[in-house]
Formats: C-alpha cells, structure tokens, sequence
C-alpha cells in the first residue's frame, strides 16, 4: 500500500475509533489480536531444546537430523544410536494435541475446573487431568525464589487428603471438604510453609513436620542477608532471623498489627487465606499428593503468568 493512501485510510479508521463507544471499541482490539499469527507450541519448545542440544537418554552433544514424524522434527544421537524429538523425557512427553495446549494454559491462567477447561478445549475429562498435572509437574517443589527487603512469613495447615483414592491408606471418618483439624495434635493435617517479600516473590513449600529445623531448612537459604522479616510470635522466626542477620518484627496475636505503618504480615496471611479459599471453595479439595502442584500453580499465578510462559515453565 502507499504511503498517501495508508494516511489516508489510517485518518478514516481513527475518526470512526473516535465515534466507538469502549466496548466496540475492545470488539475491534480482540479481532485485531485474533489476525495476529500466534507462535506455535512446537515453535516455542524448540529453542529451549536447542539452548541444550544434548540426548535426553546418554546426554552426549552429538546428535543428527533424523526424519520427522508429522511436523515434529526427530533426532538421533550418534552415541546411543538413540532417536528422540524435543520432548523426550520432559514432562510434556507423549502428550497429543500440542495444537490445544496453548488454549489449555490459558485455562490455566484463568484457573477454571477440569470441567470448565474440558469443555472449553473440547477434551475428555481423563486429559485435561493429566495435562493440568504434566504442566505443574516441572515447578512442582521448585522453591528456589529470593526474598528480600520486607519479607512476611507465617505456616498454615490443610487436612490431609486421599480424594479420588480407590483404596485408603489411612482409616479416617468422613468430614466436610477441607475439614476442622486439631492444630495441637498435628495428626492428619500438612503443614505448608509461606512466605512472599514485597516484591511479589513468593516460596511455598510443604513442611516434613512444623519444627524450627524443618522450617529454617526450607526458609533460611532463600532469604537474602540484612533483610527485615516479619512474622508471628512463633519463637522458630527468631532463630531464623538471627541466622540471617535480618532485623525480625514479631507480630504478636492481639497486640500489634502493623509496626511502624509499614511492617506487617497481611500480605502473607490473605495469600494464605486465597490458596484455602481456592482449593477446598472452587477446586473441591485436593488430594495431599498432588498438594506440591497446586502449590506451583499458585506461584505461577501469583507472578502472573502468560500461557506461553506457562508452557515454558511446563517444559522444565
């Protein structure tokens, strides 16, 4: 097109924006964004796989072209005599229909039901379990983030679950999803770990037992050095803080809430409450083996995640 006549037709286009109430106004932002050329899955894969350029079998760097089945390029290593594609042994291994991956990530990002992002995708309820699973599996346990500055750090307690077992471990009387737990007994509950700084990073881990070793093991090593922690008067955090040479606010229950107007631990305590609203409210409960991937999805959406970034993340 030339360029008086692109002018042209440009001026015409935003005279009639202009006369657009917003929401034709987004009709015509969402049709512009559906002509955009979206890159494949294949195509975002790749270059991780060629960042490593190695055998997912023998690890050897020597590989060669070897065919391709349908559009996916395969190789074969020259020392195993192996043959592979990009997703041999990740996560996303033998999983059909990459073309609906995408969409299904942003189910993802939404944080629908398997229902909701079955019907949504058009699959059997059986796949979009174990594409939601495959997708976290990567992240999950993954709690390697910095925190530093103002962190807030607080444990809380879900009740252990076996849901959509056929046969039952442990012999425990029937309760309402998400269930009443003795705190002091600390039997049939999991305790998780939360911490997030004012930064938005965030470390969730689940706790082997709530001890000040267990959770100095899993908190200390992410915490930097000079940093101000703020917690409740659990006496693990002084330790902790100690340790890492922080400055430590302690909050305790009934006296004070914000220290200074700045020092506090509401942050953490409403992402604790979102995450137990989430799971036991829209998610039904989920079952304790599959807690550690519930707990990477939260993280995922609390940075804020596109769908591509989702699959990257899923790659490993």
């Amino acid at each position: 097109m030339k360029t008086k006549s692109f002018v042209s037709k440009l001026n015409l286009i935003t005279k009639a924006l202009f006369s657009m109430t917003p929401a034709q106004r987004e009709v015509v932002h969402q049709s512009i964004q559906a002509l955009d050329t979206e890159i494949s899955t294949d195509e975002l894969i790749q270059p991780l796989f060629d960042a490593l350029s190695q055998c997912p079998h023998c690890h050897s760097i020597h590989l060669k072209k070897w065919g391709k089945s349908g559009s996916i390029q395969r190789y074969r290593c020259k020392g195993c005599l192996k043959t592979f594609n990009n997703k041999t042994s990740t996560p996303l291994a033998k999983l059909r229909k990459s073309y609906l991956w995408e969409e299904y990530a942003r189910c993802m990002v939404l944080k629908l039901t398997l229902r909701e992002a079955a019907n949504i995708c058009h699959i059997n309820l059986r796949t979009a379990f174990l594409w939601r699973h495959r997708f976290l599996s990567a992240q999950s346990g993954k709690n390697h983030d910095k925190l530093s500055g103002i962190i807030e750090v607080d444990e809380f307690f879900l009740a252990y679950s076996e849901k959509g077992s056929n046969t039952l471990t442990k012999q425990t009387k029937p309760r309402k999803r998400g269930g009443n737990i003795d705190k002091r007994t600390r039997e049939g509950q999991v305790t998780v770990l939360l911490s997030i700084d004012r930064s938005n990073h965030m470390i969730n881990p689940i706790l082997s037992a709530d001890t000040t070793a267990e959770i100095a093991a899993n908190l200390a090593p992410n915490i930097t050095e000079n940093s101000v922690l703020c917690s409740d008067g659990s006496w693990s955090y002084v330790t902790i803080a100690k340790q890492k040479n922080c400055d430590h606010k302690r909050l305790i229950n009934g006296k004070e809430r914000v220290i200074d107007k700045v020092y506090h631990i509401q942050t953490v305590n409403g992402a604790i409450a979102h995450f137990k609203g989430w799971v036991n409210g829209k998610m039904k409960g989920v079952a304790t083996k599959y807690l550690s991937n519930y707990l990477a999805w939260f993280r995922e959406s609390n940075a804020k995640l596109n769908k591509q970034e989702i699959l990257i993340a899923a790659y490993g």
